[in-house]
């Protein structure tokens, strides 16, 4: 996955709004409307809010009928957890020869 598609996901998370969106719709698939009410912003702050979601492809949407049904992508979040594991694993390398590094000097 290239750095900007991997800095679009992580940005779209970054919002505290579109992190409750993604948890909510985790749950299962809802309307614009419904997932509009808990929050004091305008209904098209969360248009603008499940825009950003689709375009870094962890949302999808969907009409039926006259609604909007918008549900999560999950191979966008694999996508991003991909990416979260293999910075782990780099971390966890480099982390453990320090280690014996350490130990080596002690010896």
């Amino acid at each position: 996955m290239s750095t900007k598609a991997v800095n679009q996901k992580f940005l779209a998370l970054a919002d505290p709004a579109r992190l409750d969106i993604v948890r909510r719709l985790a749950r299962g698939p809802q309307t614009a409307g419904q997932l509009a009410q808990p929050y004091s912003i305008s209904r098209p702050a969360i248009s603008r809010h499940l825009r950003v979601l689709r375009e870094a492809g962890i949302a999808r949407a969907e009409v039926r009928g006259r609604e909007w049904w918008y549900s999560i992508n999950t191979e966008g979040l694999q996508d991003a957890g991909s990416w979260l594991d293999e910075v782990q694993a780099m971390w966890s390398t480099a982390l453990q020869s320090l280690k014996e590094y350490v130990e080596d000097q002690n010896d």
